[in-house]
């Protein structure tokens, strides 16, 4: 049995272990980092160096299939390391829907979050369940680039932007993230 002296000592040691694997479920609603990323060191409206980016796959020449969509996050500035992310698909000001897949070169510094609840706003529940509908870091390690595979509900057209939140570095002097860092817009067709 622990003494009540390291209580607080393990709760934060687990505290801290849970956001370099990855970020709770309770970051679904606002994606923000919370503790132990505050407080934030890069001023309000600064330009981020990282990119997000969406294209449509089609099935000739793609790694992924038809109607599924390519997400691409990176560094723009070289040298400019992220050690967090979260990324999810937002439709008319709804974040959550469809489900995200790793490529296989970002399997390993990837891991899948359910965000249970979200969409809000879905015709279908059944299509809209709340599994893998975020991705996010699985380590604190350095990434340059992440590439993955968003696929839709079965019966969704329509626009389609992506957004991220991405931690630079958090470290017990200085954090730094990214907030609403969008992709361009893509048109899921029929």
């Amino acid at each position: 049995m622990c003494s009540s002296d390291l209580l607080p000592l393990l709760s934060c040691l687990l505290a801290v272990n849970a956001y370099s694997g990855g970020p709770p479920s309770s970051a679904c609603k606002n994606m923000r980092p919370g503790p132990p990323h505050q407080p934030n060191t890069i001023r309000a409206g600064a330009r981020s160096p990282h990119s997000l980016e969406a294209t449509v796959c089609s099935s000739e020449g793609s790694p992924c299939g038809n109607g599924q969509v390519n997400v691409t996050l990176w560094s723009t500035k070289r040298g400019a390391f992220f050690r967090g992310f979260m990324i999810m698909a937002e439709v008319h000001g709804d974040k959550g829907h469809g489900y995200f897949i790793p490529f296989p070169e970002s399997k390993d510094l990837t891991g899948r979050l359910d965000c249970e609840g979200l969409p809000k706003t879905c015709p279908n529940p059944d299509a809209c369940q709340g599994t893998a509908n975020a991705i996010t870091h699985n380590s604190n390690d350095d990434k340059d680039t992440i590439n993955v595979i968003w696929t839709a509900p079965s019966s969704m057209t329509g626009q389609v932007v992506f957004q991220a939140t991405v931690v630079g570095e958090n470290s017990d002097d200085k954090s730094t993230w990214w907030e609403d860092i969008r992709s361009n817009t893509v048109t899921l067709r029929p």
